[in-house]
């Protein structure tokens, strides 16, 4: 029986099959090596056919009269989902033939270049992909390849990164973090500015991802004129949630004058804690967690009044570091209550600097350009996940609702013992 596949023809002997059959039972193992060679084997032979027809076309070119063929030489190469073949590169005498299907320097197909890629992206080292590539590839290739083959996804990550932004995004969660970049053989902390937003259908997307400027006010004006050159619609922002940073605010409001501000719960509730003396860290993080999740703004207003008359005299710097933001820090309860969770915090910008840094620690020597690709393969993973569920869905409130009791219940447990 011949069975044609494309260029590729498989010859298969019935009573041969038969007798296989009885063998392979005792052993599936051998049975897949086996069928491997097979395919190795066809699509050698089919790539070795290729190349000589591709050398027939050269020397048959007008300007090759002259020329001959001069034997070929062997070597490997790696293509996906078939292994490392062996395959017979033709040659000619003035050495002047260079095949296009199997370029001279590359030992893997292109598209094993895009997994080699997005495992370095994902996680794992170039030193490290290097060493198991002849177990996974079926051949071994060096560090600089597996660093090389980030060229094949950068093109289209840092389109993503540019992207036209069409969709109508009502709230904006401003922050910056700090990556540890080599230029010319030293390494600096130098910081990425991130804006996450949230469009019409409540889900979540990555917006801005900034290298190599200051976390500083003026750096902040240069991103929002991008974001807006990229298609923002200022008129739609409601919101804009950031940490404290010096004349943020005010220059937020320079750009989106219709919006509102609100402090990020987390940064300032650590500031305020390191204004407290270490013995009274703990009652002081639990009365604020009251005005952190009252349940309305009356109400966080009045918890803050019996934390300012329990601790104001032992914690005055700490009690003032809240009411000057206290505006802004309430600033959550002027929309629905359904999306109190998600505006009471950077935490957005939190989980994407996560990621990034969890993804960064295995990589050796990461440079600008790495860096780009690497930010813009976290922001599409991420940016899959927040598509599935909008910030509002009840699971993720009763999750909240959930982790908030314990946090308070744990409190609780140890002032009690």
């Amino acid at each position: 029986m011949t069975i044609q596949m494309g260029i590729i023809k498989v010859e298969i002997k019935i009573p041969e099959l038969v007798k296989a059959v009885e063998l392979f039972k005792q052993n599936n193992k051998k049975l897949f090596e086996v069928i491997s060679s097979e395919i190795k084997s066809s699509v050698s032979n089919t790539l070795n056919q290729l190349l000589q027809t591709e050398m027939d076309l050269f020397l048959g070119q007008a300007d090759q009269s002259k020329n001959k063929r001069n034997g070929f030489y062997e070597r490997e190469f790696a293509i996906k989902n078939v292994g490392c073949v062996r395959i017979r590169m033709p040659r000619d005498r003035n050495k002047k033939f260079t095949s296009a299907l199997v370029p001279k320097n590359e030992q893997i197909d292109s598209r094993l270049k895009e997994d080699l890629a997005v495992l370095h992206l994902a996680g794992i080292s170039n030193r490290t992909l290097a060493m198991v590539s002849k177990r996974i590839l079926g051949v071994k290739v060096s560090k600089d390849t597996v660093h090389k083959s980030l060229a094949v996804v950068e093109e289209k990550a840092l389109e993503w990164l540019e992207r036209d932004l069409t969709k109508k995004y009502w709230c904006l969660f401003i922050d910056g973090t700090n990556f540890k970049i080599q230029r010319r053989g030293s390494t600096e902390k130098e910081p990425t500015l991130v804006v996450v937003g949230i469009d019409e259908n409540n889900h979540t997307s990555l917006l801005a991802l900034q290298p190599g400027q200051k976390d500083d006010a003026a750096s902040w004006g240069v991103v929002f004129e991008d974001l807006i050159k990229r298609g923002l619609k200022t008129e739609y922002v409601q919101i804009g949630v950031m940490d404290g940073l010096p004349g943020l605010e005010k220059k937020f409001k320079e750009y989106f004058n219709k919006s509102v501000t609100a402090r990020c719960w987390v940064h300032a509730k650590t500031n305020a804690l390191l204004k407290c003396a270490v013995r009274l860290r703990e009652p002081f993080e639990l009365l604020l967690n009251e005005v952190m999740f009252a349940q309305s703004e009356s109400q966080a207003r009045v918890k803050f009044s019996n934390l300012k008359k329990q601790m104001a005299s032992d914690c005055q710097r700490a009690v003032s570091c809240i009411e000057k933001d206290l505006e802004s820090l309430l600033a959550h309860y002027k929309f629905e209550k359904r999306f109190w969770r998600v505006l009471r915090t950077t935490n957005p910008i939190e989980r994407v600097n996560k990621e990034l840094k969890r993804r960064t620690k295995s990589m050796e020597g990461l440079g600008e350009k790495t860096l780009n690709i690497l930010l813009a393969f976290t922001a599409m993973r991420l940016e899959y996940n927040w598509s599935l569920i909008p910030v509002d869905s009840n699971s993720i409130n009763n999750l909240e609702q959930v982790r908030k009791q314990n946090q308070i219940n744990d409190v609780l447990e140890n002032l009690i013992h």
